[in-house]
């Protein structure tokens, strides 16, 4: 009874969704159109995220110098990690980053899914480690950040409302894998009006991964299946899975907020 009480409910918030996207193509200034996306999927993810995060737009930093590109939806521990604003502009430092989110009305060309895929690599490159001096809290506390675990990585899906047709998409998606490290590769593509494109790590059985260094294949999913999963709730539902596994990654105060160095006046103190 739960189950289905659940099923309930992701499925009218899947509706709720797509209806608020509806109206938010009715926008036609694309700067306008595009915020207007990015709040309806923000406010879609506070009903699911624990209190300790937050969702939000901006860029990713890392202590060492790193800055990611603009990243549409930046999913990230508030309760620990402190949050850097100039303006309005939000920066985040990649160790509270758990999730990045590319949010696009549409991806109907090889330029498009580059910009995407491209965006996500930008932050999964930074430094997480601080060149090896970051440690974990929680669970393995006191283990240094390992960048090739995946649960020490940071989580990156796309999402749009229309895509390339599956031959082309599937051959651009393979050039930039081809292309890059797998630990850069997004970990999810949802077409929240049609399909997903996931990752297998065996056809039989099917078992599906999100996790690139075990995908064997790539797949798409399709609405006439019985076992299938609306796009958005199966994104949500990778993001939460991934949040409920990663652990808290200690920073360095001093690497980020550190004035540096430079000549200073001194004086011996003249008393015992």
């Amino acid at each position: 009874m739960t189950h289905r009480l659940t099923n309930i409910i992701l499925d009218s918030l899947n509706r709720q969704i797509l209806n608020q996207l509806d109206l938010a193509n009715a926008i036609k200034h694309p700067g306008e159109n595009g915020r207007a996306r990015e709040q309806i999927l923000a406010d879609f993810f506070k009903q699911l995220l624990p209190r300790s995060y937050s969702i939000s737009t901006g860029f990713v930093i890392d202590a060492v110098g790193g800055i990611s590109k603009q990243i549409d939806l930046v999913i990230y521990r508030s309760d620990y990690h402190p949050m850097f604003e100039i303006g309005s502009i939000k920066h985040f430092p990649v160790e509270s980053v758990a999730a990045v989110i590319e949010n696009k009305a549409s991806i109907t060309s090889g330029k498009k899914l580059l910009q995407a895929l491209e965006n996500i690599k930008s932050v999964k490159a930074l430094d997480r480690t601080n060149q090896g001096k970051n440690y974990l809290i929680g669970a393995g506390q006191g283990s240094p950040v390992n960048p090739d675990n995946f649960q020490h990585q940071v989580f990156g899906g796309i999402m749009t409302e229309q895509s390339l047709s599956p031959d082309v998409l599937r051959q651009k998606l393979f050039g930039f894998m081809q292309a890059n490290p797998r630990r850069t590769w997004h970990n999810y593509y949802a077409d929240v009006r049609n399909f997903s494109a996931i990752y297998l790590k065996s056809v039989n059985p099917s078992l599906m991964t999100v996790i690139p260094n075990e995908a064997r294949y790539l797949a798409f999913t399709q609405r006439a299946a019985d076992n299938y999963v609306a796009p958005l709730i199966e994104l949500a539902t990778e993001v939460l899975n991934f949040i409920r596994v990663a652990p808290i990654i200690d920073y360095k105060p001093t690497s980020y907020l550190s004035g540096g160095g430079g000549q200073i006046n001194f004086w011996e103190i003249p008393f015992s």
